[in-house]
């Protein structure tokens, strides 16, 4: 029998998520507090089951942090409420991790060359600073290439979309600052926090694997369409209720 059709225990102790992840309990005590794992069965004061999914779980963070560069903030998005995914969705999730391309990549556009901060910084007419203060709201990565600070992939789109956004007119003084960038980290973070949960909930354990990463690259592309759509929709529609006089209101007509 293979390791991955052998049955695993439905409950583990700490000491058997030390040896199979190969994390501190510290860690794994670390990650509870912080969410992104759940709490463990607790059957008595002074023990703690865990489920046998937490193996899983651990291992993903640990892959997100190590080979995706990502921060804790942005991976409690990703893992922190799976509390109702099975096993067997957790890991199918698990294996889509890496295999959908950005948007760009799908596109033919091909991956964005990895830069240092100083030269994306010079080549599209932003400050070091702003752009670390794009990482520190969450917007970009900053990961280390040759002992140098540097962007890569999506991570450089975005730089060059926020100054466009610059060049367009919204600066500093008018108050648009990076703040604007963390409110849509955090309006997206949850955003997508519940399409994961939905995905893994109704996708992975009905579909093969191909089918999973085709629909996964589907739903980004369709999602992106049509929340643009939604989102023009939507501030047009407040614009022009903002525009209408309210009841009562006079209208300017002599009574």
């Amino acid at each position: 029998m293979t390791r991955d059709s052998a049955p695993r225990p439905r409950h583990v102790k700490m000491k058997d998520l030390e040896r199979a992840t190969g994390v501190s309990r510290e860690t794994i005590r670390y990650y509870i507090r912080e969410g992104l794992l759940p709490e463990p069965e607790r059957p008595e004061r002074n023990v703690a089951w865990y489920d046998a999914s937490f193996v899983e779980r651990i291992l993903l963070i640990k892959r997100l942090q190590s080979e995706r560069f990502l921060p804790l903030s942005v991976i409690k998005g990703i893992v922190g409420e799976v509390r109702e995914l099975t096993d067997v969705e957790t890991r199918a999730l698990h294996a889509l991790d890496g295999q959908i391309a950005p948007a760009a990549e799908r596109a033919g556009a091909g991956p964005h060359p990895p830069e240092t901060l100083a030269r994306l910084a010079k080549r599209v007419g932003l400050t070091v600073k702003e752009i670390r203060e794009l990482a520190e709201a969450g917007a970009v990565e900053i990961v280390a290439r040759d002992g140098k600070p540097s962007l890569e992939g999506t991570s450089v789109a975005l730089v060059e979309s926020w100054a466009r956004f610059r060049r367009a007119g919204f600066t500093d003084e008018l108050g648009f600052t990076t703040g604007e960038a963390a409110l849509y980290v955090e309006t997206l973070t949850g955003l997508a926090r519940e399409e994961l949960r939905r995905f893994g909930a109704r996708i992975p354990a009905k579909v093969d694997a191909d089918t999973a990463r085709r629909l996964a690259r589907e739903g980004i592309d369709r999602g992106n369409e049509l929340i643009g759509l939604l989102r023009e929709s939507i501030l047009l529609r407040l614009l022009a209720a903002g525009n209408q006089p309210a009841d009562g209101a006079d209208t300017g007509d002599a009574g």
